[in-house]
C-alpha cells in the first residue's frame, strides 16, 4: 500500500539525488495537499528548483549550525505542519589518498556529513517522539560498508550514519517514529565526477530517485539500497576475512 505524506523536509536538495527525489515527489505526489520543503545551503540554488516544481518550498539552511537547523524546522512546522517524512541527505564528498591525508578535510567531511545530520536529527526526534508519527531517512552511502580506497574522509562519515542509524532504529521500536538508512551507490553527480576510476553500476539521479521514492513510500524495511547487484557485492565484502578482503582492495588499487 503507498504511503501518504503531507510534509515532506528534503534536506541537501539544491542538487544531485536531493533534487532528484523532490523531483519526484512534486511529480508524483502521495496526497492531495503534499507540501515538499527543500533545504540546502545554495538559497539561489533551491529557489531555481521550487520555481520549477509544484507544491515545493525553498527553505535554506546550514545544517552544520544546529540553531539554524532549529529556526528552519520550527519555521517549517509553524507553516506546514511537522514533517510526516524528513530525508537527511546533506554531504560532502573529495576523494582523499593517504599522499594527501589531510586531518582538516576529514574534520570537514564529519562536520557536514555526520555532526550535520546529527543537527536535524535532534529536533526531528524530539518532535516526532512528542507526536508519535513520522518516518525519518538517513542518506549514507554503500562506501560505509567498509573501509574503501580513496575514501578516508568520506567512509568513515558513512560508517558512522549507518552506525548510529542501527542504534536509533532498535531504541525507536515502538515509539511511531521509522528511522531509516539509504545506501546508493555510485550516483552520478558533482561530487562522483570528481573521482578518476570507472565507477561500477553508474546511477543516473533519476534513477536513484526512483528506487528511494518506490520504497520510501511501499515499505517500512530499515535500509534502502541500490543498485542491488552492486549492494550484493559489497555486503559479501563484509563478511570477508581481512586477509581476503585486503588483498581485493590492493588489486582495485592498483587497477
Amino acid at each position: 500500500m503507498k504511503k501518504h505524506f503531507q510534509t515532506i523536509w528534503i534536506v541537501g536538495a539544491s542538487a544531485g539525488i536531493g533534487a532528484a527525489l523532490a523531483a519526484k515527489f512534486a511529480n508524483n505526489p502521495t496526497s492531495e495537499q503534499q507540501n515538499i520543503i527543500i533545504s540546502a545551503r545554495n538559497g539561489d540554488k533551491l529557489r531555481e528548483l521550487a520555481d520549477a516544481l509544484p507544491g515545493v518550498i525553498p527553505v535554506a539552511v546550514d545544517i552544520t549550525d544546529p540553531n539554524a537547523v532549529k529556526s528552519a524546522l520550527a519555521r517549517i512546522e509553524e507553516e506546514f505542519g511537522l514533517p510526516d517524512l524528513a530525508v537527511l541527505a546533506a554531504g560532502i564528498y573529495s576523494p582523499m589518498k593517504v599522499a594527501n591525508f589531510s586531518a582538516d578535510t576529514v574534520r570537514s567531511h564529519i562536520d557536514t556529513n555526520y555532526i550535520g545530520i546529527v543537527n536535524c536529527l535532534e529536533p526531528l526526534l524530539t518532535r516526532m517522539r512528542a507526536r508519535r508519527s513520522g518516518e525519518i531517512a538517513v542518506v549514507a552511502s554503500v562506501a560505509g560498508y567498509r573501509g574503501l580506497p580513496n575514501a578516508a574522509a568520506y567512509g568513515p562519515t558513512k560508517a558512522a550514519l549507518i552506525n548510529l542509524c542501527e542504534t536509533l532504529h532498535t531504541e525507536l521500536s515502538g515509539s511511531g517514529v521509522l528511522l531509516r538508512v539509504i545506501n546508493p551507490g555510485f550516483v552520478k553527480t558533482r561530487l562522483t565526477d570528481k573521482n578518476d576510476f570507472e565507477m561500477p553500476y553508474l546511477l543516473s539521479p533519476d534513477q536513484a530517485a526512483d528506487f528511494m521514492y518506490k520504497d520510501l513510500c511501499g515499505k517500512d524495511d530499515f535500509e534502502i539500497a541500490f543498485p542491488p547487484p552492486f549492494v550484493r557485492q559489497l555486503k559479501l565484502t563484509r563478511i570477508l576475512p581481512y586477509g581476503l578482503f585486503f588483498k581485493l582492495m590492493r588489486k582495485l588499487v592498483k587497477a
